[in-house]
């Protein structure tokens, strides 16, 4: 798991040493209730903080308009853990589609869209 600390508006994000901490990383599904598939995107930088308040931090932050998510870990099958700070405005409420938040536009564009992947929300 890591740990997030917001310092004067920049999001530092530790991770425990035995793990590498790239924006995505591709972590096996051990826990957690599978909750069904999602379409995934990418968003970049705004300038704006999340829904919740936060600023927004590469590997960690999505965006969801699921209510059920809203403020929970969950698990993405094949990118890793990540928490719902955000509420994301590219969907209408209640449809299945996350927002994962990267550091630059090209890295936005060049993830796409990817359909049918698993998520898994954890404990808390």
């Amino acid at each position: 798991m890591f740990e997030t600390l917001i310092v004067m508006g920049m999001c530092l994000t530790a991770y425990p040493p035995t793990e590498v901490p790239p924006t995505f990383w591709v972590q096996e599904v051990e826990e957690g209730e599978y909750i069904g598939t999602y379409e995934l995107t990418a968003y970049t930088h705004t300038g704006n903080n999340c829904a919740d308040g936060v600023y927004p931090c590469a590997g960690v932050t999505v965006a969801c308009n699921d209510t059920r998510l809203w403020h929970k870990t969950i698990r993405i099958e094949g990118y890793g853990d990540f928490y719902v700070h955000d509420t994301g405005s590219m969907a209408v409420m209640g449809t299945t589609t996350i927002d994962i938040f990267v550091d630059s536009y090209n890295e936005a564009i060049q993830f796409g869209r990817k359909k049918g992947v698993k998520v898994y929300i954890l404990e808390e």
